[in-house]
């Protein structure tokens, strides 16, 4: 018995960075994994009655509130069945974060998590620049996995320059926490192949990537790690070197094309045509602001967002509003505060500021705090699937943590 308890501890601490690394390559295998490891958590917690855990940070209960608030908020909810069991199954993430956090406490396979997470985007990053570059035909690849059933690809993925399994924005993200924690690695333990590794990163996100979330997001990592994390002026004067002259290339063109994609984007809005990725963020916006007017306290309920839609376009006259109609308004600060009010946005922008103090005086945490917070204004990031298991990983990493600065 003792024996295949030892095998069971030793199986179970490689569960979550199995998930860790798949992270960009394989969203049923992420999935799996990270629920393998919510149950073996749970059977452990539950063993050891060790529940106090699940609740030791204010972060924790806070999360666990926002759930159980969706829960509650189903009895005043405008959505159909469909709807709220779908949005009470995406935001069950929330419930994942405590008892992760309990898995790498008892484990404590913090480094091996960063490990394999570290690994797995490696290999994504240099697959990304064999596609960019067309030195290996992707399209056989996805229609070879496609004629085996091992896996579906979407079209956006396949005629996306860069991106290999997952949606240029989930990857984009994912890439610009890499970089970051690749510079970190690299200023820490002075070793200068995570410095390479940054710097290709880097560029694949802000020259290669069509996210324009991903560059907000790595550019404030960049300064982040500058003022905080860089000490070595040498090097701080190399890394702007690089982006200087990179902007003066040929690579950025692709970083100029999607910024003046903007300008046409807003220029449809002016025209009533929301049929851009901006123009239905802009529209998303106005709906949510009109819920919180319509319902400001505890909201229209779970799963709520799309009917909200539906009755804006219908009474401000927008067609073909079938188009426009979605349960994710892609900022997970208006979906809150559709579903459950300001008293939910109130216990959601909470839960950020416990985050933030849980993170002070600790730059690597703060890092993962800022990727959260811009990835919950430019989508609903919690919401998301692979987007939403992606950060409540790197979540229980700030809680765990403790790296100096």
């Amino acid at each position: 018995m003792h024996f295949i308890t030892n095998k069971i501890n030793q199986a179970s601490n490689y569960l979550l960075p199995i998930a860790a690394f798949f992270i960009l390559i394989s969203s049923s295998v992420t999935n799996i994994f990270v629920v393998l490891t919510v149950l073996i958590s749970t059977f452990f917690c539950i063993k050891n009655k060790n529940f106090h855990y699940l609740v030791q940070k204010r972060s924790h209960l806070l999360c666990t509130i926002i759930y159980f608030l969706l829960i509650l908020s189903v009895l005043h909810s405008i959505a159909d069945t469909n709807e709220i069991i779908e949005v009470l199954k995406k935001y069950i993430k929330f419930l994942y974060i405590p008892i992760l956090f309990y898995y790498i406490k008892i484990f404590d396979n913090t480094d091996l998590i960063i490990k394999y997470f570290i690994t797995g985007c490696t290999i994504i990053l240099f697959l990304s620049y064999l596609k960019f570059f067309n030195i290996f035909d992707f399209q056989l690849f996805y229609s070879f996995l496609e004629k085996i059933h091992l896996s579906d690809v979407k079209e956006k993925i396949i005629i996306n320059n860069t991106s290999i399994f997952q949606h240029y924005i989930i990857q984009g993200i994912v890439l610009s926490f890499y970089s970051f924690l690749c510079l970190y690695f690299g200023v820490k333990e002075k070793k200068y192949t995570y410095y390479a590794l940054s710097i290709l990163a880097f560029i694949n996100v802000l020259f290669l990537n069509d996210s324009r979330a991903s560059y907000i997001l790595i550019i404030f990592l960049l300064l982040l790690s500058i003022f905080f994390i860089i000490k070595n002026v040498k090097v701080i004067v190399s890394f702007l070197l690089i982006l200087t002259i990179l902007m003066f290339s040929q690579f950025s063109e692709n970083l100029e094309s999607r910024f003046k994609i903007l300008s046409t984007d807003m220029n449809y809005i002016t025209k009533n045509n929301y049929d851009t990725s901006l123009g239905l963020r802009y529209l998303w916006a106005k709906v949510g602001i009109e819920n919180l007017r319509e319902k400001p306290i505890f909201g229209f309920g779970a799963g709520s967002f799309k009917k909200t839609a539906e009755s804006y376009y219908v009474k401000n006259n927008i067609f073909p509003h079938q188009k426009y109609v979605t349960n994710n308004p892609h900022n997970e600060f208006i979906s809150i505060s559709t579903q459950l009010g300001i008293f939910g946005l109130l216990i959601f922008l909470t839960f950020f500021s416990y985050l933030l103090l849980e993170s002070r005086k600790n730059v690597f945490n703060i890092g993962i705090v800022v990727t959260i917070f811009i990835a919950s204004i430019f989508n609903s990031a919690f919401y998301d699937n692979m987007l939403g298991l992606f950060l409540i990983i790197i979540l229980c990493l700030v809680q765990k943590t403790k790296f100096e600065t």
